[in-house]
């Protein structure tokens, strides 16, 4: 009988700590990571912990980061010791973009140093990089670094003989990055670098799945624009647990053709927090997303790499529209945006041609920003809906995910359909060739029209 292999892959954490970050330096990110960190945290490790895997694989911002670099090893080995304590069993790492080099290479590398000379019985070279494989059984786990795979790399040509061995070998191969290589939810959040060297290597070799985090989102896509499909897998245990779930493909464009994946599921940020038990035995790998506090949400089953069967969706309410004798009865509505180097605070935004506010700040897409309509504007609202953002100073920047949320009288959320286009002003973003990439002229108004309820 051959062995099971159980083994738990948990995203973005950014632990946050008093003592490693200054009460005046403490902005919103920092409220809600240090409430997940005591109300998510301690759930989450208690339920890996009870399934007993082999072991965890981390995919990276680990840590929020402290910025006194002085503090910065001794807030990652704090982080680490609370990790290992809470699931009781060793944990890989993947580097991300809040993970401070000097304090990985203090904390984190000389230990996976050692542990994979153990797995190699002493031979092979010392870790140096924050890339690497090991073996479990007749499985490979690969990590990548993601900032620093691009063509013509030494990470590129080793990851290359990594795919290459494990196809020949006929292992089970798990990748792993921090960022995704298709960004489904967060428009361009990623490295065009690395998918430039990933996809030819996709062509010709094998991946049962790809894990990864950065975007704060959730999606299970399994993508077919490579000769053989790629199955990946994005999560984070950031959010709140009794929040609603909210569908990522009823609030975010789709940077890929939605013609090139079979969507599983997706769930915007903040509103699912989780992490995945992977299961492989008998020939066949099982991946359950685990949902905190439900259980696995979501089954995914293959026994051959790209012939995935979706044995449970997750579940979650339909989006509520609202009836035209409605529009009367909501009490409070926002209208919401994301983007990146938006951050005049003179570019007003219009809801139907009356002005209700001035863009925030937008620098990495998420999904926590909003304008809110003021109430005695209320009226202005329509069954549809256009918005026009202006931009008086010629910024070069990237807007997108529209929509509107209205809250009614007796307490039901409504929201409208959402933008599938994202808007930029320079050409920041054209390297990634996506269609939903639409551009404007500096100084011309950004104008989104159809935003249905």
């Amino acid at each position: 009988m051959s062995e099971v292999l159980r083994f738990a892959v948990l995203g973005d954490c950014h632990f946050v700590s008093p003592g490693y970050h200054a009460e005046e330096k403490r902005g919103d990110d920092y409220r809600r990571y240090a409430w997940m960190m005591e109300h998510v945290w301690p759930r989450v490790m208690a339920e890996i912990a009870a399934e007993k895997p082999a072991f965890l694989v981390q995919l990276g911002d680990f840590v929020e980061g402290a910025r006194d670099p002085s503090l910065q090893s001794a807030e990652l080995r704090e982080a680490l010791d609370l990790l290992r304590g809470g699931c009781g069993c060793p944990v890989w790492f993947v580097k991300g973009n809040h993970d401070r080099e000097p304090a990985l290479r203090d904390v984190v590398i000389p230990e996976l140093r050692e542990r994979l000379l153990a797995l190699a019985g002493g031979k092979g070279r010392p870790l140096t990089a924050f890339h690497y494989a090991f073996s479990h059984g007749n499985a490979r786990f690969i990590v990548v670094d993601d900032v620093n795979l691009r063509p013509g790399s030494p990470q590129a040509g080793w990851l290359e003989a990594e795919l290459k061995w494990a196809q020949e070998h006929a292992a089970r191969t798990f990748l792993f990055s921090h960022a995704p290589l298709f960004t489904i939810g967060r428009p361009f959040w990623s490295h065009k670098p690395m998918l430039d060297v990933t996809l030819p290597l996709l062509d010709r070799w094998r991946v049962d799945a790809f894990f990864c985090g950065h975007s704060h989102n959730h999606a299970a896509t399994l993508h077919r624009n490579v000769r053989n499909p790629l199955l990946q897998l994005e999560t984070t245990i950031l959010g709140y647990p009794q929040a609603p779930l909210v569908p990522l493909h009823e609030v975010r464009p789709s940077a890929v053709s939605r013609h090139s994946y079979d969507y599983y599921w997706g769930f915007l940020e903040d509103s699912a927090p989780s992490w995945y038990l992977v299961t492989v035995a008998g020939g066949q790998v099982r991946a359950e997303w685990r949902l905190l506090g439900r259980g696995a949400a979501g089954v995914l089953e293959w026994i051959e790499a790209g012939s995935v069967a979706c044995v449970k969706r997750p579940e979650f309410a339909p989006r509520i529209g609202l009836g035209a004798s409605e529009l009367h009865d909501v009490r409070e509505a926002r209208v919401f945006l994301a983007g990146y180097k938006c951050l005049d605070p003179e570019k007003r935004v219009l809801l139907n041609g009356v002005p209700i506010g001035t863009t925030p700040p937008l620098t990495c897409f998420d999904g926590h920003v909003a304008v809110p309509v003021p109430p005695e504007k209320l009226n202005v609202l329509a069954m549809e809906n256009d918005v026009v953002v202006e931009n008086p100073h010629s910024e070069k920047f990237l807007l997108g995910g529209f929509y509107i949320e209205a809250r009614l009288r007796d307490g039901r959320l409504a929201r409208s359909t959402a933008a599938q286009e994202v808007y930029a002003t320079c050409g920041d973003w054209d390297a990634w060739h996506s269609p939903i990439l639409r551009h404007v002229t500096p100084g011309e108004p950004i104008r989104v029209e159809g935003l249905m309820f």
